[in-house]
């Protein structure tokens, strides 16, 4: 199989309201994670360890963010190889509407299938943590001769609401597809497990193109889960492909709300002490140019099972279960605890932060309490689950 048989469309134009306020100022793509990277950065080096260097990205909403940081952090393809990430705006080259669903976005932009003429097209979703050697995907589909392969996931039936919950035959072919049903079908046999759509599908190229263009002259959504696939089971050949059977099959998270968002971050500390975060499968995001962190006096600062980003400086503060991002000051005698701490924040001293998430440029003056007392917090920030979380550049 080349390279440039298979053509990946990244769908990265989400508004990401249920992460509010941290998606206030950019797509929810675009969102910090674990101190280092940004969520893009995940799907993307995916991509690039697979081998797959023809990448668009479908944007929309607040992408200024996610624009800088993909010329920024991404710049490293080879051009004369026709190696690319190009980022794509809703262009309504094709009407007057922007995109109105996940499969419209993609239709809008049947014209880059045309310039390239893939064999298959890999269509993501952008805002997801996970690893996956796409690779074991499209053997699959091929040995398959399958229309559409879907990847896969199983998870407890109380939480499979919020996502496409579909059923199966005996030989993986999808039989039953329902977007967010009230009352999500079982496994048969499995207890209360379902399966799920991950949003991770592999078209066959000349399929993709006739289902976007006859569900484009029709009244629907426009979107994968809720038209496109449903209408695909009785006409073409629909297979899943079983996330857990896959290299990386033991972690997968959607990470569109706030505590979600929160628990993934703290998963990331338990990857890194299981040292499940791999060199051989890397993930990439911007390098910046910082002095090394320093820490104050000796013995004077306790660090437990946390991560310190570059050009960071702590002053005898106590950080524990924490991810800090680069170029953070936290004061004498503070503490940090379970919460994220993005780049460029200010902590003076004295100070108690638990539970909580400070975007990027927070400030923080002397001898204040943050997730101590949720009662006194609900009256200036944004309390979500549990979480408290200030926004970019708040100063106190």
């Amino acid at each position: 199989m080349k390279k440039q048989d298979i053509l990946t469309f990244i769908l990265a134009g989400g508004k990401g309201t249920r992460l509010y306020p941290l998606t206030k100022d950019r797509t929810k793509p675009a969102v910090p994670f674990a101190g280092r990277y940004r969520i893009i950065d995940f799907v993307l080096s995916s991509c690039i360890n697979s081998g797959l260097r023809h990448i668009y990205l479908l944007t929309q909403t607040k992408s200024q963010s996610l624009d800088q940081h993909i010329r920024l952090g991404w710049n490293f393809l080879r051009h004369e190889l026709n190696e690319f990430i190009i980022t794509v705006p809703a262009q309504q080259r094709i009407s007057e509407k922007w995109y109105s669903g996940t499969a419209d976005a993609v239709y809008q932009n049947l014209n880059l299938l045309e310039d390239h003429r893939p064999q298959y097209v890999l269509i993501l979703s952008g805002d997801h943590i996970y690893n996956m050697d796409y690779r074991e995907l499209l053997q699959q589909h091929i040995a398959k001769n399958s229309d559409l392969t879907i990847c896969v996931l199983k998870i407890k039936k109380n939480e499979a609401h919020e996502f496409g919950v579909l059923a199966m035959d005996s030989e993986q072919r999808i039989t039953q597809f329902i977007e967010k049903p009230s009352s999500p079908s079982v496994i048969p046999g499995a207890g209360d497990d379902c399966f799920i759509n991950m949003g991770i599908y592999l078209f066959s190229t000349d399929v993709l193109a006739k289902e976007l263009s006859e569900d484009a002259r029709k009244l629907t959504e426009h979107d994968f889960g809720k038209n496109i696939i449903p209408s695909m089971l009785e006409r073409c050949k629909v297979d899943s492909f079983l996330f857990e059977n896959s290299r990386f099959g033991n972690y997968w998270r959607d990470v569109g709300t706030i505590r979600s968002y929160y628990d993934a971050n703290m998963d990331f500390l338990k990857q890194l002490e299981q040292n499940t975060v791999m060199q051989a499968w890397p993930i990439k995001s911007v390098s910046e140019q910082l002095p090394p962190s320093y820490f104050g006096k000796a013995n004077g600062v306790q660090i437990n099972n946390s991560t310190i980003g570059i050009g960071s400086y702590l002053d005898e503060c106590l950080i524990e279960n924490s991810l800090i991002g680069r170029n953070v000051t936290v004061g004498k005698g503070s503490k940090i605890i379970e919460s994220v701490i993005m780049n460029d924040c200010k902590i003076g001293n004295n100070c108690t932060i638990r539970e909580s998430i400070l975007d990027f440029k927070v400030t923080i003056p002397n001898n204040v309490n943050i997730g101590v007392n949720m009662e006194e917090d609900q009256k200036q920030f944004t309390i979500s689950n549990g979480i408290t979380v200030l926004p970019k550049k708040y100063q106190l």
